[in-house]
């Protein structure tokens, strides 16, 4: 009986190759759809709508650095519910640094509203007559506390330029924008 001389291991490989080569495509597209989602849930539903509150937000604070601005333009419609939007906002994010930017942008808001000054009251002056040291005082007091807000705006608008670059770098991986 005569045997045939076997073929040597790597003869068989060329026409597996194919196969194998289709294997790895379908893993990667499974990997990359994976990779994905995963993306797109740390950028959560509405990226359009947080990145409207952030620049809503950030022209606030400007506002607040310039101008100073007392309790009741907080509480004002466009104006009473930015903490609290941002918030829900943020807690609609798996992406931690995000959510923890997202945070202290609320915080920020919060403290300005606290450190702002309440509602100016009447001043009945004559012409010429010098002011009390207790109005004196209290005009001091007030611009310590406009001090205080304007410095609470600016950690909320550093913090609005690091969520807005983190925004960024999620939806240029997600979506390919710029």
């Amino acid at each position: 009986m005569f045997l045939a001389a076997a073929d040597p291991w790597w003869a068989d490989w060329p026409k597996f190759l194919p196969g194998w080569f289709a294997f790895l495509w379908v893993v990667g597209a499974a990997v990359r759809k994976v990779w994905l989602r995963r993306q797109k849930l740390a950028l959560g539903a509405a990226d359009d709508e947080l990145r409207n509150a952030l620049t809503a937000a950030r022209s606030s604070f400007e506002d607040i650095i310039t101008q100073g601005r007392r309790a009741p333009w907080f509480e004002a419609d466009e104006r009473r519910e930015t903490a609290r939007s941002i918030r829900d906002l943020a807690d609609r994010r798996s992406d931690q640094a995000l959510r923890g930017v997202l945070a202290k942008v609320a915080d920020a808001w919060d403290e300005a509203f606290a450190r702002a000054p309440g509602a100016a009251k009447p001043r009945i002056r004559v012409m010429g007559q010098p002011s009390s040291p207790e109005e004196r005082a209290e005009s001091a007091r007030i611009q310590r506390q406009f001090g205080m807000e304007a410095d609470a705006a600016r950690a909320g608008l550093e913090h609005i330029k690091a969520a807005l670059v983190r925004l960024n770098e999620l939806e240029r991986r997600t979506h390919g924008r710029s």
